[in-house]
């Protein structure tokens, strides 16, 4: 299983590690703070070219592009990735939750619809309903985008069942 994420996968990376190896996972993280959707698409790519892209691919990236990106340039970058994974592997894709203000929230709220719409048209793709979750367990970012401790304990758990339950249905 690849992993690829921007800074809320790095800061999760170990409890969410610990959670899908406690499930018989094996991940391979790349992630790194401040990341956006063209590196995610270099990253697959890297991953193809070397013959190291597993069935089963969560994404965790939007959260630096919803404000500095163009909404349209965010959505063929979304596309992209999608398709260079393609229509044969499980893809997972972590959607966001941000507090910081009204207009990134609003920014993400349009993220996440954009995702939905997309899994309407990829059956190999589901979304991991992690804005939800935070929400119904209130969990804030201290600086509006990164959790503390709790919040990435409970990442790493809604994260690691949604594998889980892909895997599953997929059998």
């Amino acid at each position: 299983m690849l992993f690829v994420g921007d800074s809320l996968t790095r800061e999760s990376r170990v409890l969410t590690a610990r959670a899908l190896r406690a499930h018989g996972w094996t991940p391979t993280f790349r992630c790194w703070g401040s990341r956006r959707l063209d590196w995610g698409i270099a990253q697959v790519a890297r991953a193809r070219h070397l013959d190291q892209l597993p069935g089963v691919v969560v994404i965790a990236l939007g959260t630096n592009d919803i404000s500095w990106v163009d909404e349209a340039t965010t959505a063929r970058r979304v596309d992209a990735l999608l398709d260079r994974l393609g229509p044969r592997r499980q893809v997972l894709w972590v959607d966001l939750h941000l507090t910081r203000s009204a207009w990134l929230d609003a920014r993400a709220a349009r993220f996440n619809a954009m995702l939905r719409d997309q899994a309407r048209h990829r059956p190999n793709l589901t979304i991991v309903g992690w804005h939800r979750v935070a929400a119904a367990h209130r969990i804030r970012g201290w600086d509006g985008i990164h959790y503390g401790p709790s919040g990435y304990r409970l990442r790493a758990k809604v994260v690691s069942a949604a594998v889980d339950a892909v895997a599953r249905s997929a059998r």
